[in-house]
Formats: C-alpha cells, structure tokens, sequence
C-alpha cells in the first residue's frame, strides 16, 4: 500500500463534457487522495491552470487545485475505493507508454550498456526460471548479447497479435525496469520516447513549436532541415519528424537534467500552438502524470534500507 498521502474534499462537482482519461471528474463533498502537493501546469477548456495528481475512486489523474480544500493526512472515513497499491499505481501510469513511439535500436543499445544482468531483467519480465538457451540458440559471449536477446524475445511475445490479451512492448518493458529498480534508465527511455512521438506528432509544424519552445531564428531552422533535404532542396513530408526529432534533441539537453521539466515544458509549448495536437493527442498528459509519480511509486516500492546499484536520478 502507499503510505504519506494526503487527502482533500472536493469543493465542486466536475462531470466533463469532453472525457479526457487523465483528467479526473467527481463529486463535491468526496474525499480524494493526492500522490503530492507539486501542481502540474498544463490547459484545461481555456486556459492554462495548476493541477494535483489525484487518486479517487480506484483512478489516478490531474485534479484542478481550486477544486480541492486539502484536509490532512488522515485518511477521511467518507474515502470511498479500493487502497492505492504498488500494482494500481504501476498499471495506471504506465498507461500512455503504449502510445509512444519509438526506435527499437536505441532502446536495445541503452539497455545493453545499463543492464548488468540478464537474469534479472528476464525475471523482472515475467520469464522466471528460463534458461539461457530459450532466449537464443547461440551460444553468447557476453551479457550485454544476452540482454539484447531477452529483449528480442519480449519484441516477438508483444509483436505476437494471435495472443488475445495482446501486450505493450513499452509497457512491459518499463514495468520490468521498475520492478528492478531501474529507475534512472526509465527515465532515460521515456524521455527519448516522447521527444521522438512530438517530433513524429507535429511533424510539418515544428517550426511553430521551436518558436514556442525556445527562440528560434529562421536561419537556425533551416539548418535543422538542411541534412534531410532531397536534391530539390525540399525536406519530404514523410521525412519532416527527422528535423523536429533533431531540434527536441538538442532543447532537451539545453533543458537541463531535469525530467519532469522537459516534459512539462514541452507540454505548455504544445498547448500554446495554433490547434494543438494535445487537443486530440492526450497521453503527453498521460506521460507528464508517470514522470510526477515516479518518486512515489519507488518509495513505496522500495524500503530506504535496501541498497541498489543504480544511475542517480
């Protein structure tokens, strides 16, 4: 269970005309849990507000923070739903990783290099007590090969469509390094994953998004797109996220190491867009809630005495 919340009492009631998941709706006078009291900055139906992330009956999403009076940290006897558990919290917020993009090369490079154990990684998978040989057929040199070939086996179990209860490669893959206390590769993964799905997402209309992102002149823009033009000097359509993956990339790491603000960052320049894909595209809110949760999820998750050999976050 997860312990060190606080509780609020809704002071409206919101029913949503547009659902969104990630956005909570509920009623005044319940009791709702809150994961923290950072706030969240991203636009609701006008215009940018402050948001907390709540639990409230069995479901995690943004709550707007005017619309919750914070009562303490004694759980209110009116508190309906079932306990906030490991498992909940984990399945909930992994929830928009499916629908990230991604580049399965890179993710197999970073794993190689971060992974010490293979066995780790194939039990925390769910492939408990599989040899070696059923991962592969050759014999491999090195654990970093045997990585890479517990990888391939979660690819093909995923990419598999007879199976009914079909799986997420990112989601599976996420839970696993979690599971193993991984959490600075997660990160590392996830913020990858995103970059790349804005650049895919806007495509076309990344110049618009560099000048809500950082002030980006015309001349800077165009040698962005200068190595993926064709012999007309035009970038092709179907290649324009190339430019815009190359531009996230390099914001990103002027961002600083901060996470939680590129994403959150990134979220309100997309908000500020002519149309914004966020309308439509909503599980960079999704991705914004799994990065402000993450902290909680590995303190309860994890007992402070335990030592694990892992990136500093």
């Amino acid at each position: 269970t997860v312990t060190g919340l606080k509780y609020g009492k809704m002071l409206k009631t919101v029913v949503r005309q547009h659902k969104n998941h990630y956005l909570l709706e509920y009623k005044k006078g319940d009791a709702l849990a809150l994961l923290s009291e950072e706030k969240i900055r991203l636009k609701g139906q006008l215009w940018t507000k402050e948001w907390y992330i709540g639990y409230y009956h069995g479901k995690i999403g943004l709550v707007h923070t005017k619309n919750v009076l914070i009562v303490g940290k004694v759980k209110p006897n009116y508190f309906f739903g079932p306990e906030l558990t490991t498992s909940i919290l984990l399945e909930q917020i992994l929830r928009p990783c499916k629908f990230l993009t991604y580049i399965y090369a890179s993710v197999r490079t970073l794993l190689m290099e971060n992974i010490s154990s293979w066995r780790a990684f194939a039990d925390a998978l769910g492939y408990g007590n599989l040899p070696l040989a059923f991962f592969c057929r050759a014999e491999l040199d090195s654990e970093p090969e045997c990585v890479a070939s517990v990888l391939e086996k979660l690819k093909e179990d995923c990419n598999n469509s007879e199976s009914k209860d079909k799986k997420s490669f990112q989601k599976e893959l996420m839970s696993a390094l979690l599971k193993m206390d991984c959490q600075g590769l997660v990160v590392k993964l996830i913020q990858d994953f995103v970059l790349l799905t804005t650049a895919v997402e806007v495509s076309q209309r990344w110049r618009e998004l560099a000048e809500k992102l950082a002030k980006v002149s015309k001349q800077q823009m165009d040698a962005y797109e200068a190595p993926h033009q064709d012999k007309n000097g035009a970038v092709d359509s179907e290649a324009m996220w190339k430019p815009a993956y190359d531009f996230m990339l390099t914001w990103s790491n002027q961002m600083g190491d901060s996470y939680r603000d590129v994403t959150q960052e990134l979220h309100i320049g997309l908000d500020k867009m002519k149309n914004p894909i966020t309308k439509r595209w909503k599980h960079l809110t999704g991705t914004l809630i799994l990065v402000n949760s993450l902290e909680i999820l590995r303190a309860a998750a994890f007992s402070p005495q335990e030592e694990y050999d892992d990136y500093a976050l």
